[in-house]
């Protein structure tokens, strides 16, 4: 038996030993007392476990995520036998796939709750970060079995792989940690989704580095592997501890109890809720939507072909994923003011300035070998970063209110993960054909720009779609 195979076979049995355990505990944990109850009696508002809950859900989605996808590229390509654009080609069609589920996945997550949605993505998260720990051996032997062409094995198996964590991953895991911690604050949602961005910038900003030392230790299907461990244990922290909405729970939107019959109701906790079919015959939909869309596409086709946009502008790869951690911190205090901000003024604002922080940092990436160039890049990618994580957990229970929260995300997610698959195929063709990123980098200003110029004439929707 090859040493791949008996590796293969040790890593299988000690996953489901650990995976057996876990489970046991999870079942244990179900049987526990109404948490959120047991901590408001003792004055204690479950929103803020659930604000920390959710945003290790958004941290622990980064293998889905294309910056953790990014750093195993090479690596991939290399054990795949396949080239850079076939690659991106495998990416884009697994993550639109991936697209065209989410709205089905949001509209289940409001039948579910998110507590269900969020444990169910983390453990198929950590299935699939294990098929591709694997999945040079599998390619192998699929090919061995049934004499297939290699091209195809690779390609198909890259696609599934893709599929899967970014389903699970950026997808499912993703809208259920941000719609629940939308859900369960109102009067101070901003401020509140402003103080878990600052962690989920710094956990973004650090993956690349964090996962690159990984790889360095483990080599990189042993970091997969551990990733996979983690996942699964994500899966059990989430059934333990993510909880719909405050009023499945009992609670009052913001803390309280929820009055008895008979007894005054604060009116200012009462809100319109839209479906998702009135939304999306809203203008101020539409603006925010193709502005975040504009987040995903542009951001996801850079990160993904950060190392090689970092090669022809005279950077190492390591050198290039290192503007992450700067950018990380840029991140964390324009999410910090933009929530502190959204809570007081227009959301519109903070779309506009997100749009121009999409552009700056566009621009300088043209000139990153410089030192100008390269701060430029910093600052406008972490504004538009920080801004993009506030309005992705802010925007919709502002503008639509929390009942139909799943179907609304799942409509946007699903133009989010369309855009981050197409946009990395887009910048890898753009590059074969000038031999540079300079021409799409350009192109790529008309579409932040055309939002900036919307949000000026952009107007909340009032009561109902008409």
């Amino acid at each position: 038996m090859k040493h791949d195979e008996i590796s293969a076979i040790y890593d299988y049995n000690l996953y489901h030993l650990m995976t057996h355990s876990i489970l046991e505990k999870v079942i244990k944990m179900n049987s526990l007392p109404n948490l959120p109850q047991k901590l408001q009696a003792r004055g204690i508002y479950y929103g803020w476990v659930i604000i920390a809950a959710g945003t290790l859900g958004v941290i622990m989605s980064v293998p889905g995520q294309t910056m953790g996808v990014s750093v195993y590229t090479e690596f991939l390509i290399k054990s795949l036998n396949i080239n850079r654009l076939e690659l991106s080609l495998a990416y884009m069609c697994g993550t639109l796939t991936s697209a065209f589920l989410l709205p089905m996945a949001g509209r289940l997550m409001d039948k579910l709750g998110t507590r269900r949605m969020g444990a169910f993505a983390s453990f198929f998260l950590a299935l699939f970060l294990l098929l591709l720990s694997h999945s040079p051996l599998l390619v192998n032997k699929i090919e061995t079995l049934t004499q297939w062409n290699h091209y195809w094995v690779a390609l198909s198996m890259a696609f599934i792989c893709f599929l899967g964590i970014r389903h699970f991953g950026q997808g499912q895991l993703t809208m259920a940690s941000r719609t629940m911690m939308g859900r369960w604050f109102m009067k101070r949602r901003g401020f509140v989704l402003g103080i878990s961005g600052v962690f989920v910038a710094f956990g973004f900003g650090l993956a690349p580095l964090v996962l690159t030392r990984l790889i360095k230790t483990f080599e990189w299907q042993g970091s997969l592997q551990l990733l996979s461990v983690l996942s699964f244990l994500m899966s059990a922290f989430a059934w333990a501890t993510f909880r719909n909405s405050p009023e499945e729970s009992g609670l009052q939107v913001d803390g309280g109890q929820i009055p008895l019959a008979g007894q005054d109701v604060d009116t200012n906790l009462m809100e319109h809720s839209f479906t998702a079919a009135e939304a999306i015959r809203t203008s101020a939909f539409w603006i925010f939507n193709f502005g975040m869309l504009a987040q995903a596409l542009l951001v996801t086709a850079i990160t993904f072909h950060m190392a090689d946009i970092g090669k022809t502008n005279g950077l190492s790869s390591e050198k290039a994923f290192a503007l992450f951690l700067p950018l990380a911190v840029v991140s964390t205090i324009a999410d910090f003011i933009g929530g502190y901000s959204s809570d007081r003024y227009p959301l519109k604002y903070v779309l506009t300035v997100m749009q121009v922080g999409i552009c700056t940092g566009l621009m300088g990436l043209q000139y990153l070998g410089t030192s100008t160039g390269y701060m430029i890049t910093v600052i406008g990618f972490g504004i538009s970063n920080g801004l993009f994580s506030l309005l992705m957990g802010a925007a919709w229970p502002k503008l639509f209110g929390r009942k139909h929260l799943g179907a609304i995300a799942g409509v946007n997610m699903s133009w989010i993960v369309a855009g981050s698959a197409v946009g990395p195929y887009l910048f890898s063709l753009g590059e074969s054909f000038t031999g540079n990123y300079v021409s799409i980098l350009q192109l790529s200003l008309i579409l932040p720009l055309s939002v900036a110029v919307a949000s000026f004439f952009l107007r909340p929707p009032s009561i109902k779609a008409s």
